[in-house]
């Protein structure tokens, strides 16, 4: 694992168990076993190591879809599998994403996060394109994919972000979430 990568890792764990407020560069650097000017040859502050880590979480969210979403099933099924795949991957990064948010807001880094999902909205922009013939005419892919992931990401941080729902309201708005994206296709 290269230097900067070590970096980002521990920033990550760091920040999940300090939170953004307290965590320090030094804290950052004692776990990632650097000095501490090596921070600052790749990050000049603590906020600024930011778009490096939804860097990370949008590459864990792009693996996440490649690995469940399954070409060869049925059109409302791998649109099931979308829906999941962003759900798990909000729920088990929750943590992060939470001061992921707070740190990217904090500091002019929320101006780079639509080049940060670049990968994501190219991916989908792709199944949306390969599915053409099965969508409502007219589908834009590339404005589609954008609008797409943000609801699927926005109905999955309701869940595991902002309240204490429980698993059985998790799956209702899952399936809500899915069954929306469909009717928006004309699936």
């Amino acid at each position: 694992m290269d230097t900067k990568t070590k970096l980002v890792f521990a920033a990550m764990a760091v920040f999940k168990k300090n939170g953004l407020e307290k965590t320090k560069v030094s804290d950052i650097v004692k776990q990632a076993g650097v000095a501490q000017g090596t921070f600052y040859l790749y990050f000049p502050s603590k906020l600024a190591i930011m778009p490096a880590i939804a860097q990370c979480m949008v590459a864990k969210m792009e693996e996440k879809l490649k690995n469940t979403v399954n070409p060869s099933s049925p059109l409302p099924q791998q649109l099931a599998q979308i829906v999941e795949s962003v759900f798990e991957t909000v729920e088990k990064h929750r943590d992060v994403l939470a001061f992921l948010y707070t740190g990217l807001t904090q500091s002019a880094d929320i101006t780079k996060w639509e080049s940060l999902y670049a990968p994501i909205y190219e991916w989908l922009k792709d199944f949306l394109t390969r599915n053409a013939p099965l969508l409502r005419a007219g589908i834009q892919a590339p404005y589609t994919a954008r609008v797409m992931i943000g609801c699927i990401e926005e109905a999955a941080e309701q869940v595991f972000l902002f309240s204490q729902r429980d698993a059985q309201d998790a799956a209702r708005q899952k399936e809500e979430t899915r069954v929306f994206i469909e009717h928006a296709l004309g699936v």
